[in-house]
């Protein structure tokens, strides 16, 4: 099966699904919410045909973001995989291992003769290698869902590992296959610890910037003055500079969302 949207270099590939992880944080400043004027605006280098777009939308909604003017047309119920969550048999990510599949994984014996024209010197044989071990990247990234992770970027991890284990890869590394597989299961799973201590340190901040927003409040309605940020430290007890660092966070936060509905 042809992929409609794949039919590129897996260069552009790539780039397709960084530019949805993008958009799907778009949306989310907006509301959780986007048109089908913004998706079409935002890929307008690709020409999305009506059944692309429907599939984009379909991947929005995943995301918990609804989309206007698009109709949207589940795909069919897939048997289940007991290693894949129901959010991961996302339509684009079903696409891009369709088009994998064209490449071919290749079997082990086509594998060991381009592993010796790789280590002879040949740039053709290094990216057919990685071309063959894409897909199963991208299965590995699937036995991680669920983990906080969306498995696009864990497969966009998981393909740079890849990578950079195929070019430096030498004979000393022991056996190929397992050397750059575990490379990519290392990256993944290293990906995955940064983010969860990144989205505990957020939600921390989150909940001291609402800390602060309630102090302050109730501290202008009591001495009928905004508060000074030393003021602020001392009831909170934190320092003057963490609380700066909190109100620039919360400005941020609402330039954001007032830039995007000048926009719109």
């Amino acid at each position: 099966m042809s992929s409609p949207f794949f039919e590129v270099d897996m260069k552009s590939q790539q780039e397709f699904l960084d530019g949805l992880q993008d958009l799907i944080k778009i949306g989310k400043t907006n509301g959780n919410e986007l048109s089908k004027k913004e998706i079409h605006d935002f890929f307008e280098d690709y020409d999305l045909t009506e059944e692309q777009m429907s599939l984009v939308g379909l991947f929005m909604q995943e995301n918990n973001i609804k989309v206007t003017g698009v109709v949207v047309t589940p795909m069919a119920e897939q048997e289940e995989d007991p290693i894949v969550t129901k959010e991961e048999h996302s339509a684009v990510l079903e696409m891009y291992k369709e088009e994998l599949k064209e490449i071919g994984a290749g079997q082990k014996a086509e594998e060991e003769a381009l592993l010796r024209q790789f280590l002879e010197g040949s740039a053709e044989a290094m990216n057919r290698l990685v071309e063959m071990n894409l897909l199963e990247v991208s299965r590995l990234a699937e036995r991680y869902a669920g983990k906080g992770v969306p498995v696009a970027d864990l497969i966009q991890e998981g393909n740079l590992a890849l990578f950079i284990a195929v070019t430096e890869y030498d004979a000393s590394k022991g056996d190929f296959h397992a050397c750059i597989m575990e490379s990519a299961k290392a990256a993944m799973e290293s990906y995955i610890e940064e983010n969860n201590i990144a989205t505990k340190m957020d939600r921390k901040i989150s909940r001291q910037a609402n800390q602060l927003n309630d102090i302050a409040t109730a501290f202008a309605k009591e001495h009928d003055r905004e508060a000074k940020p030393e003021e602020l430290a001392e009831l909170m007890h934190i320092t003057v500079e963490e609380v700066k660092d909190l109100m620039k966070m919360s400005l941020d936060a609402v330039n954001v969302l007032e830039s995007r509905n000048v926009n719109m």
